[in-house]
């Protein structure tokens, strides 16, 4: 079942894809933060471990006021991240974040193909 839903095909938000990579022709395992995205699924741990610790729901609070498309709880809560359609609207957040004194970085997504690309041509 799994793997029918991995390859059946995704369909594009607003008819943009992430980082302006179209999904034409793939399926669902090369777009699953979109399919996440639009569907709205959310980290469960986030209602265990936002009301222990707010200061993480803060963050994910910053990263929606600054733009942020999706923002959740990474795994079980060793981070918080917040994916733009921007660089510089993700620089603004980290930015926030910084003058609040919570340590913030700006990283970008790679496609499959580019991930291996770096790991393989060191």
């Amino acid at each position: 079942m799994l793997a029918a839903w991995l390859s059946s095909q995704s369909q594009i938000v607003s008819g943009r894809a992430l980082s302006g990579v179209s999904a034409k022709g793939r399926g669902r395992a090369e777009t699953p933060l979109l399919d996440l995205v639009r569907t709205g699924i959310e980290n469960d741990f986030e209602q265990v471990v936002f009301p222990q610790y707010p200061e993480l729901h803060e963050v994910k609070r910053v990263f929606e006021h600054a733009g942020a498309f999706y923002a959740s709880l990474s795994g079980s809560g060793s981070g918080v991240y917040g994916l733009f359609r921007t660089q510089s609207a993700a620089q603004r957040a980290a930015a926030a974040l910084k003058r609040r004194g919570t340590a913030a970085v700006v990283t970008k997504t790679l496609t499959r193909r580019q991930y291996w690309r770096k790991i393989f041509d060191c």
